[in-house]
């Protein structure tokens, strides 16, 4: 309950309630209150529940987050320019759809590589004769590879339809 006393404190009087009556609205007196928020006492797992309740908020994040910490950035936000604000969403959005297109040449290099690959094994299956048992194992073994790494590839491909597709 590292921020829980800080942080009761902080959205009490955030609401502008005061020990009073927070503690009438949730159904704790004055002392409970005061105790809590000097850190002399500690509310039970139902009054944290309450207490969780009336400010709307997880209570993870009441106990074991600085809120007041998340509030002056939300503030910080609101107080900028709404230009700036969308001017670094669009930056994002841009370096995300670079990443995309890295992705998809990547994977349509791979798609390349995998396609010599196949052809390169299947020439070489073709032009052996009297392979031993040891060999074809492995041969299908390198065919089962390229099955999943062509997987791999279709999975990719799927990836960039769901992406390519409008929100």
């Amino acid at each position: 309950m590292h921020y829980f006393a800080k942080n009761l404190k902080y959205l009490r009087k955030s609401m502008g309630l005061s020990q009073e009556e927070f503690g009438k609205l949730v159904g704790l007196n004055r002392g409970n209150i005061a105790s809590y928020e000097k850190q002399s006492a500690e509310p039970s797992i139902i009054n944290l529940s309450r207490i969780s309740k009336y400010f709307k908020i997880e209570l993870g994040d009441l106990i074991e987050e600085d809120i007041s910490e998340r509030n002056k950035l939300i503030n910080q936000i609101d107080e900028r320019d709404t230009n700036a604000v969308e001017e670094a969403l669009m930056e994002s959005l841009e370096d995300h759809r670079t990443k995309i297109e890295k992705f998809r040449k990547r994977s349509d290099e791979m798609a390349r590589i995998l396609m010599g690959f196949r052809q390169f094994h299947k020439f070489r299956m073709e032009n052996s004769e009297g392979l031993s048992e040891d060999v074809k194992k492995m041969a299908m073994d390198y065919e089962r590879l390229l099955e999943v790494l062509e997987d791999v590839l279709a999975t990719n491909r799927h990836i960039m339809q769901l992406l390519d597709k409008p929100q």
